[in-house]
């Protein structure tokens, strides 16, 4: 089985969204999962778990959120849109089922996905990994150490302001995801998440529907779980159970 990725434009929001597609070897159409990263990382970032998830068996979709990576535009309060974008085009794709697709994200990318899920019912699942909230994001845009390391790191962003941080200040993630009752969510974070605490995580589980997962690991910090082949595991066999 080949692990190479389509890679496709589609028109979004901000313009032009660069995505990988990796399509799974069956000969009826499959359930399919989007790859939502998070502040300053791409869709390359993603290919590890995208390979895993289509070796299970599923379409994976990664794409650069805008202001990242090959995407047009600059992160703004419209964001979390591209998730949609993203999900309309697999619904128009033959090689997936288009009753059967969820979203994986972690931090923002986790807070993005929840955001479409409240929108767009035809997402089934989200599962999402250390998600940041509203005041987790703020600290990030505004904490030069966040930045000194991001540089280091080589991770980049190009942000809209003030429309971003207005976005911020008015939104509401545990607003948001008593919307996505009664679609489950599963809810996986770090104790040892050096970004966000995972009390975001128990806080949000408590507000989603009743078939909600919370699993919180010993360790692996902000992003040692999305790289982690028992949480790969675990995310897998929940999608299988979800979408299948």
């Amino acid at each position: 089985m080949s692990d190479i990725a389509e890679k496709l434009i589609l028109r979004g929001g901000a313009g032009r969204l660069a995505v990988h597609l990796y399509l799974a070897e069956a000969s009826t159409p499959s359930p399919a999962v989007i790859l939502c990263h998070g502040l300053t990382s791409c869709k390359e970032n993603y290919a590890d778990l995208a390979k895993f998830l289509r070796r299970q068996g599923f379409v994976a979709l990664a794409f650069d959120c805008r202001g990242h990576g090959e995407s047009d535009g600059g992160l703004d309060g419209q964001a979390w849109q591209d998730v949609g974008t993203a999900l309309a085009y697999l619904r128009t794709r033959s090689e997936v089922d288009p009753e059967h697709i969820g979203a994986v994200g972690a931090s923002m990318g986790a807070h993005n996905a929840l955001c479409a899920a409240a929108e767009h019912p035809e997402l089934r699942t989200v599962v999402a990994l250390c998600t940041a909230s509203e005041i987790i994001l703020q600290y990030g845009l505004f904490d030069p150490e966040h930045w000194h390391e991001i540089q280091h790191s080589g991770g980049q962003v190009r942000v809209t302001l003030p429309d971003y941080l207005a976005y911020l200040e008015r939104h509401n993630i545990y607003q948001v995801v008593p919307r996505i009752r009664p679609r489950p969510v599963f809810f996986i974070h770090a104790r040892d998440d050096e970004f966000v605490p995972f009390a975001v995580s128990e806080r949000l589980h408590a507000v989603a529907g009743s078939g909600s997962r919370l699993w919180l690991l010993d360790s692996g910090g902000h992003q040692g779980p999305r790289h982690d082949p028992q949480v790969m595991q675990a995310i897998a066999v929940w999608l299988q159970d979800k979408l299948k």
